[in-house]
């Protein structure tokens, strides 16, 4: 730390040894107690003493230290970033990726894309930003959906398995926090402010689950596993590859998005033998789910797939999602009525809107089989 030790016009810069933050576009220095982590969406600034890093600090940028420590790394003067990279480039190893159309190569760029914004959003959770769950809890069901849809070019299935199973236990965990959100938004039309104090408490607990989550060795042993998974994927002979991941993107990902497609069109035909009840809510929830795996895969094969469905999926999710908040707003309901009274008349609301969901439910799937037609031709 001596060695580093700057005067009063110099910012002193921490990062890991490997220098995590850097590699990832961030920054952490102090000037005169004056903290600030520059991040891609802007600085955040603190107060602290001396050349500790402020815990807080620590903790907001777990996801890209995984609890190394920060240490001093840079000292800069008047030159600042400038002088910063010069001082620190020569210790990145930048590997340069040149394009691949094939198969695993547009597969793999989605899913660098998405390991990177799951790290963003734990930023922002902690920072308690607008719909930072939400993305987070994206993030994880999009790894989810092209490791399911697209595990014939990826290759290592049981890995895949293993780590769809982790990112399902971080959505359960975040999932709480999300549909409060959701929920108490929907309650404002009818109740105001009255279910204000109950939701309140409900956002607290389910909060807490979720940096509790954040906070656990579990978590950190998911975001290093994901990182390893794209080093490997990335560094594997190519010849070593399956013969599927290295063929082009555009003669292969088709296919594999087709056969998505039609295991939805196969849990839609199960929704209509199911009669009003739990069970047709679960079959509902089934085509929902694998709605959002469609989704992904046709966002991860976008630049090779010959469809555009963004219309139809999102009339289509846009049914499936208002169900699911309706059979969720049912459940809450139990809840709110300790504290508000019965709420018959809003139950039967939501029932009737799951009900007209349901109804709708086939017509939305007959347009969207029509824009991904392309797919079986």
């Amino acid at each position: 730390m001596s060695a580093i030790a700057g005067t009063a016009r110099d910012t002193v810069y921490f990062d890991t040894v490997s220098l995590r933050l850097l590699r990832n576009g961030m920054t952490l220095g102090v000037d005169n107690g004056r903290w600030c982590l520059e991040t891609p969406d802007g600085p955040i600034r603190f107060a602290g003493p001396g050349l500790a890093v402020p815990p807080t600090l620590s903790r907001l940028v777990r996801a890209y230290t995984r609890d190394d420590d920060l240490v001093a790394v840079a000292r800069v003067g008047d030159g600042g970033m400038a002088e910063l990279h010069a001082v620190l480039d020569h210790r990145i190893a930048r590997s340069l990726r040149p394009p691949d159309d094939s198969a695993r190569g547009v597969v793999l760029r989605y899913v660098r894309a998405q390991i990177a914004a799951l790290a963003a959003a734990d930023l922002a959770v902690r920072r308690d930003k607008p719909d930072a769950v939400h993305r987070m809890r994206v993030a994880t069901r999009r790894l989810r959906g092209v490791f399911s849809a697209y595990a014939r070019v990826l290759g290592g299935r049981r890995l895949l398995k293993t780590l769809s199973g982790e990112l399902r236990w971080l959505g359960g965990e975040l999932g709480p926090a999300r549909d409060i959100e959701v929920q108490w938004a929907r309650s404002r039309p009818w109740a105001g402010d009255r279910t204000n104090a109950c939701f309140a408490v409900l956002s607290n607990e389910a909060r807490d689950r979720v940096r509790c989550a954040l906070d656990g060795r579990r978590y950190l042993q998911l975001l290093t596993a994901l990182d390893v998974l794209e080093v490997v994927l990335s560094e594997k002979p190519r010849h070593q590859w399956p013969k599927a991941a290295r063929r082009p993107a555009a003669r292969v990902l088709p296919g594999l998005a087709r056969a998505v497609a039609e295991n939805v069109g196969d849990r839609v035909s199960g929704v209509a033998a199911q009669p009003a009840g739990p069970e047709r809510d679960r079959a509902v929830h089934s085509v929902r789910k694998a709605a959002k795996r469609l989704r992904y895969a046709l966002e991860a094969g976008a630049e090779t797939l010959p469809v555009d469905a963004k219309h139809a999926l999102r009339a289509f999710q846009g049914i499936l999602g208002e169900f699911q908040d309706a059979v969720v707003a049912r459940e809450l309901l139990s809840a709110l009525e300790v504290t508000v009274g019965t709420l018959t008349a809003v139950r039967a609301q939501e029932t009737a809107n799951a009900d007209r969901c349901v109804t709708a439910l086939p017509g939305t799937w007959r347009d969207l089989r029509r824009a991904l037609q392309p797919l079986w031709t």
